[in-house]
């Protein structure tokens, strides 16, 4: 991805995006803790990170746009790997929020799951980070960009790596004819 130009520079813009989403929360811990809010580094300025990220996930998710967003990145995965669309929305899912969160996107469609199925879903909450985690690794330092660089990469990644362990050897219940539809 960063072998290209337009991949590079994508996502130095992105990760120049998250920098300054991350600022607003500086500005807010400073409004509210004062100035010396950097003194207590994990309580005043890493929590108050992910309490605003996820703050602004929620809202996204309530208007549809993380829905959206999740549904197309994972019928990119689901058209390019062949998977299933609940692996697919799980691990386009897990780009965007936790390990604990993901599954949840396919509630309704957990028990029809199969064995390789369930192996995916975990194997890729394993091998992503949720964004407010991402957050706090940034305010630590590490340059967005690459983080975003790798849990971008990591999501279909996860899944190859989960076939390659588990193969499908039952035939799934949920397939691209199943009308699959996130809750709001």
């Amino acid at each position: 991805m960063l072998d290209l130009f337009l991949g590079f520079h994508a996502f130095e813009w992105m990760g120049h995006q998250v920098q300054i989403f991350l600022n607003y929360a500086d500005a807010g811990s400073k409004f509210l803790f004062g100035a010396t809010y950097t003194d207590h580094f994990f309580a005043f300025k890493v929590l108050p990170i992910v309490i605003f990220f996820s703050t602004t996930i929620s809202i996204l998710y309530f208007l549809g746009f993380v829905q959206w967003l999740i549904l197309k990145i994972g019928w990119i995965m689901q058209i390019s790997m062949d998977t299933s669309p609940t692996e697919s929305l799980v691990a386009a899912g897990n780009i965007f929020v936790g390990q604990a969160e993901s599954p949840l996107l396919i509630r309704p469609y957990i028990s029809d799951l199969t064995k390789s199925e369930i192996h995916s879903v975990m194997t890729s909450g394993f091998a992503t980070i949720a964004g407010s985690v991402l957050g706090a690794y940034v305010s630590f330092g590490i340059p967005a960009a690459h983080l975003l660089t790798a849990s971008v990469m990591s999501a279909p990644a996860a899944l190859a790596v989960a076939k390659l362990f588990w193969p499908e050897e039952e035939v799934p219940k949920i397939t691209t004819k199943t009308n699959l539809k996130l809750d709001k």
